[in-house]
């Protein structure tokens, strides 16, 4: 229900207009250009727009992409950790000379083997150092990802101070889960494999 009138009395009516995409076509071309050919027609058109709207546009009255977001991070953290372990070995072999002599009568190696060596690399990568607030914000401006969204920023005049980062990376792992909710989880995979950790490296 949304009452005819504004309760509240806004002191400078510039900063409660801001201007949002409503135009199909745009967010149809977005989506082929982040989600790849005809990506567009792989999410339903209800699905598409709850994927681009902040809970800040229109009160979330119209639905938001909070949890779509949850869905697609969990999906991206398990895709960027197979990205990290199956990845060439970052860490070198121990050496035999490298064990004391002095503390071991007798020299021992490590068991090593080379689908255990791999883990190693979860010490130096994580998947947050994958998928950065920066990176991702970087992403949805290079696709046009940006320009498709619906939020309403506190401060008009400083969009980065209202959050900005913060509702593109959103927006990012937002489309992940709707791509998981609509197609399955094997479709949402490749997406995050091929459209996104791809273009994040």
């Amino acid at each position: 229900m949304k009452a005819p009138f504004s309760p509240h009395i806004t002191k400078d009516p510039s900063r409660s207009r801001w201007h949002v995409n409503e135009d199909p076509q745009k967010l149809d071309d977005t989506l082929d250009d982040f989600l790849g050919r005809d990506g567009s027609r792989m999410l339903p058109e209800g699905l598409k727009w709850l994927a681009v709207t902040h809970k800040s546009f229109d009160q979330g009255r119209r639905g938001f992409n909070d949890r779509l977001a949850f869905l697609g991070r969990q999906i991206c953290v398990l895709e960027a950790m197979e990205s990290i372990v199956t990845s060439v070995s970052q860490t070198s072999a121990p050496k035999p000379d490298d064990v004391d002599a002095d503390l071991f009568a007798e020299r021992r190696q490590p068991f090593e083997d080379s689908a255990l060596r791999s883990l190693d690399n979860l010490s130096k990568t994580q998947p947050s150092d994958i998928f950065t607030v920066e990176k991702l914000t970087k992403l949805a401006l290079d696709t046009g990802l940006s320009e498709v969204i619906r939020w309403k920023p506190r401060m008009p005049e400083n969009p980065t101070g209202s959050g900005f980062n913060t509702v593109m990376s959103g927006a990012v792992y937002s489309l992940v889960g709707a791509v998981a909710l609509q197609n399955g989880g094997k479709i949402a995979s490749k997406i995050v494999r091929e459209r996104i950790i791809k273009r994040l490296q």
